[in-house]
C-alpha cells in the first residue's frame, strides 16, 4: 500500500529542494545585480543631494557611497576634498529573493507565467536594494554624523523621521514580505488547493 503525500507537504518539499539552487544563483550573480543597482542608485542620490554625494563605488557585491564632508582646511591638501566612504551591503535588502524564486519554481510550471513572476521578483528586489542603499547612506549621514561634517545641511525633523522609517522598512519588512505577496498574487488558484488539506488538519 503506497503512502500518498498531501499537496501542501509536496509543495513544501519542493520549496526546500529549490532553495539551495536559488541561494546559489542569488549569491553567484550578486556582483552583476549590484552593478545594476548602482547604475540606478548613484544618479538618484546625486540628484537629491548634488553637493553631498560624490558617487558610489563597487567592490564585488559590496558598495561604498562616497560623500563629500567638511573638515578644517589644514587637514585637507590643496586641491583635494575630504571624502567619507559609507559601506553598504545591498544583499541584506534582497535576502528574500531566493525564497521568492523557490516559491515560483515549486508552483505549477507555465513557461510565460513562471518566467514573468521570476522577472517581477528580480525587478522588485532590485528596486528594494536601491531603496536600501539610499536610506542606509542617508541614515548614516543625517542621523549618525555630526552636522558640521556634512556642510551643516539641516533637514526638518519629519524628514529625519522618514529616513529612519524608510531604513527600518527597507531592512526589516520589504525583503521578508515581498516574495510572499508576489506568490499569493500570482498563484491564488494554486493556493486554494491547499484549503481542503488545512481544513482536515483543523478538524483533527
Amino acid at each position: 500500500m503506497t503512502m500518498q503525500i498531501n499537496p501542501l507537504t509536496a509543495f513544501i518539499i519542493k520549496v526546500f529542494l529549490c532553495l539551495p539552487l536559488c541561494y546559489w544563483g542569488w549569491y553567484y550573480f550578486a556582483d552583476l545585480t549590484t552593478w545594476i543597482v548602482i547604475s540606478v542608485a548613484e544618479p538618484l542620490l546625486q540628484s537629491v543631494f548634488p553637493k553631498l554625494i560624490i558617487g558610489i563605488e563597487q567592490s564585488g557585491s559590496l558598495v561604498e557611497v562616497i560623500a563629500e564632508v567638511t573638515v578644517p582646511a589644514q587637514n585637507t591638501p590643496r586641491g583635494m576634498v575630504a571624502e567619507l566612504p559609507i559601506p553598504v551591503n545591498p544583499l541584506i535588502y534582497s535576502y528574500g529573493l531566493p525564497l521568492g524564486l523557490a516559491l515560483t519554481l515549486a508552483s505549477p510550471f507555465s513557461f510565460f507565467r513562471t518566467l514573468g513572476v521570476i522577472f517581477i521578483n528580480l525587478f522588485l528586489f532590485l528596486l528594494i536594494q536601491v531603496w536600501g542603499i539610499g536610506f542606509e547612506s542617508t541614515k548614516v549621514l543625517f542621523l549618525q554624523m555630526s552636522p558640521e561634517l556634512i556642510g551643516n545641511i539641516r533637514l526638518p525633523s519629519w524628514q529625519m523621521d522618514c529616513i529612519a522609517l524608510g531604513y527600518q522598512f527597507g531592512v526589516l519588512i520589504l525583503p521578508a514580505v515581498t516574495p510572499v505577496i508576489i506568490w499569493v498574487v500570482f498563484y491564488q488558484s494554486f493556493i486554494v488547493r491547499f484549503t481542503p488539506v488545512l481544513l482536515r488538519k483543523n478538524r483533527l
